[in-house]
This record gives C-alpha cells, structure tokens and sequence, in this order.
C-alpha cells in the first residue's frame, strides 16, 4: 500500500486527505506542519507539499537528500535560481524524486512537448483572479484597501514569471509551473490582473516554438476556504498521487498514467 505522507497541514492537504481516504487504496501516515518531525523512507513512500515556498526552501531538500520522494505543489519556490539548481540539479545516488503537480493550471503537457523540440519564442501567462485575495503584506495600505473594496480592475504585475511568481506566494504558482514547463525563466513574462469580474479564476497561457504554439484557457472557482487558490488544487494532487502510485506499482485506482 502507497504510503502518503503531508507537508502543510492547511486546506488543500485538508481536502487531498479526506480524498485520499474515502477513495483510495493509499494510506495516510500524517500531515506534518513546520514544527513537527519529517518521516524517513522507513515509513512513508511519498509526500505532497501544499506548504508555502518558505517550507519548501527549509524542508524539501532534506526530504530529497533523505530518499523521499516529494510532489510539489508551491512551484514557486523554483523561481530562485539557488533553490531551482539545488532540487533539480543535483542527481545523486539515493536521493528522492522531486515531481512537480501542475496545480491550477493546464496545456504543460503541450508546452513540454513544444520545447522538447527546441526553445521557445514566446511564453507568457495572463492571471485574473477576485483583488481581495491578492493583498500582499507588501502592498501600501492603499493599494491594499482598494483591492479589499474590490470594484476597479488593477493590473498588478507585469514582468518576468519568476520575479512575478515570488512576489505573489500563495496566487501566482501556475506562473513559475509555465516557466519551468518552458525552460523559459530568463523571457517567461506573467501578468496578474486584479479583476472583479473574475469569479471564476482565469488563466490565459500562450508559447511558442518551431513546431507550433499553444494557447490555453482555464477558469478555476476559488476554494471557498482559501479564496487564494483555486478549488481544483487538491484534485490535480490527487491525479499526481495516482500516476505516482500506478508508475511505482503500487494498488491504485484504475486509469492510465500520464506523461
């Protein structure tokens, strides 16, 4: 049996828990918050980080260094290049598998395929979600209470995706997830757009390359609890959860990995 351990211990690993529970053959040894003990390879086969990009940076590699495999929701902790080389770059014997969950967004697969072919000319994401859920403890506190009230539209990022992915923690992954997607960190461009109208969540990606492009609409609802993320974050996990079990040839639903 698949056993699953959780880093965070916050709404999406919430709703991927009681998945995980009530409809697979996958065992749930913990969640595990910033304070508590990690488990070894003695006792867990895999773990779901739906932390934030701060638990990444402090605990990841040394789940990677100990064995376990780790997939990775907060992709926006690669968006620093030292983290970005220190868990992607480092092959060495024993060392745990890092697999990045696609999140709230969609069409990587197609992107992946377009840049295995050769670079990319273009690659850029356009994210409109509800203002209230992009304060940021950075903004001026009137920037801040106008995005509270919520009625104008406000463009509030327009730049690289990794620089863009970083200043919004917890709303702007799916930018890092395309530029990862892309191998396109140094022209990968991100726009966050505070938008009242955005209900659901929206993200329009495009790319580019010698054998065609891609573009791409996906419209999330908000997760009622944490109106940051979108609702469906949990359920990619869960689809990662099973491709991982199915390629490791543990019990898992019936299905197809996907690759």
């Amino acid at each position: 049996m698949l056993r699953v351990g959780l880093l965070g211990d916050g709404h999406i690993n919430g709703v991927l828990r009681r998945a995980v529970e009530e409809t697979r053959p996958y065992r749930v040894v913990g969640a595990f918050g910033r304070k508590d003990a990690l488990p070894g390879t003695a006792d867990v086969d895999v773990i779901v980080e739906a932390a934030t990009q701060q638990a990444v940076r402090e605990r990841v590699p040394g789940l990677l260094a100990g064995g376990v495999d780790v997939i990775l929701l907060s992709v926006g902790a690669l968006a620093d290049p030292a983290m970005r080389a220190e868990l992607l770059d480092s092959p060495i014997a024993g060392r745990g598998r890092l697999i990045v969950c696609t999140g709230a967004i969609g069409g990587l697969d197609q992107v992946r395929a377009l840049r295995a072919a050769g670079p990319l000319r273009t690659v850029s994401i356009e994210s409109r979600k509800l203002p209230a859920s992009l304060v940021q403890p950075w903004m001026a506190e009137d920037l801040q209470a106008e995005l509270r009230a919520g009625r104008t539209e406000v463009v509030l990022a327009d730049g690289r995706a990794g620089e863009v992915a970083q200043r919004f923690p917890a709303s702007a992954n799916v930018a890092a997830a395309l530029a990862l997607a892309a191998d396109a960190w140094d022209f990968a461009t991100a726009r966050i757009v505070a938008d009242p109208a955005a209900d659901p969540t929206r993200h329009e990606i495009h790319a580019a390359g010698d054998l065609g492009e891609v573009r791409a609409v996906v419209e999330n609802a908000p997760s009622p609890e944490r109106p940051r993320s979108s609702a469906v974050v949990a359920w990619a996990a869960l689809r990662a959860l099973d491709d991982y079990a199915r390629l490791r040839g543990f019990p898992a639903v019936s299905g197809a990995a996907f690759l």
